[in-house]
């Protein structure tokens, strides 16, 4: 019996050369990855805080672009669409998920799902046509308003923010919480604000931060349907100062990496916290 055992075989690593040439091919990965992502802000920065003939960068091409009348116009309209369509994005995702999560099927949760990828394969061209046409039989006057914005960016935003809160249900232990809620004489409105609300504080955070990342760059729907953003105005100053127009295109870009960088160190936080 002895005699019949055979040693068991231990699998063989990789060898040296095989680990190296992993490593080589995910170094020049990322140093093209970089160099896509940088070459642009860099780009852009150089341009729009040089003027030709002085030395060292200057603010000189951000004062011409905002001494426009219309420049503070543009900017605090954005950031009032901003705040409105992700408030509202929040309201509408939030207590659907949360019902799918708690009552929904499978199938139904699958559909949900679907239907918040569409806005991604829409193009702006086709959604601001359709609704368009849709405004203009039911409310004329609507279109005409800034606020005409607000259902656009929604739908924009919707993809986003679906994503957002949708991985932290999956992890969150919802249908415990709201069980252990309702037994201690909660009812739905205040399971909702003690109970769900800070469960999915780090989300709804980051969910919001994409959403005003968006709409901070967006650019083809405001410029369609006529209406003056800070996007819009950046365009228009390139026509007359294109290196003030560069040098908001790298701070818009710069706020962006920001935010984002923002996103990724609440989520680092919450595995943590999780864990």
């Amino acid at each position: 019996m002895a005699g019949s055992l055979k040693p068991v075989e231990t699998p063989k690593s990789a060898g040296p050369g095989k680990r190296t040439g992993w490593d080589l091919a995910r170094s020049v990965v990322l140093v093209v990855a970089l160099v896509g992502f940088l070459a642009p802000m860099v780009s852009a920065a150089v341009l729009g805080f040089t003027v030709p003939g002085n030395c060292g960068p200057t603010l000189d091409n951000l004062t011409v672009v905002f001494s426009s009348d219309r420049a503070f116009e543009a900017l605090g309209t954005t950031f009032m669409l901003a705040a409105l369509a992700t408030a509202v994005t929040l309201v509408l995702v939030l207590p659907t998920l949360l019902v799918l999560k708690l009552h929904g099927s499978a199938r139904l949760t699958s559909w949900a799902e679907t239907l918040s990828l569409l806005p991604l394969v829409v193009p702006s061209v086709a959604l601001v046509s359709g609704a368009g046409l849709f405004f203009r039989a039911v409310l004329p006057g609507f279109l005409v308003s800034p606020l005409s914005l607000v259902p656009f960016y929604v739908v924009l935003c919707v993809p986003l923010a679906y994503r957002a809160l949708e991985a932290q249900m999956r992890t969150s232990n919802l249908h415990v919480l709201w069980a252990a809620s309702s037994s201690l004489g909660s009812g739905n409105l205040g399971t909702f604000v003690r109970v769900v609300m800070p469960t999915m504080r780090t989300s709804l955070l980051s969910a919001s931060l994409m959403c005003i990342a968006l709409i901070l760059s967006e650019f083809a729907v405001a410029s369609l349907l006529l209406h003056f953003t800070f996007p819009v105005f950046t365009v228009q100053a390139g026509g007359s100062s294109p290196r003030g127009a560069a040098a908001l295109s790298f701070i818009t870009m710069l706020l962006t990496w920001l935010l984002l960088s923002l996103i990724s160190g609440l989520s680092q936080r919450q595995k943590r916290t999780s864990s």
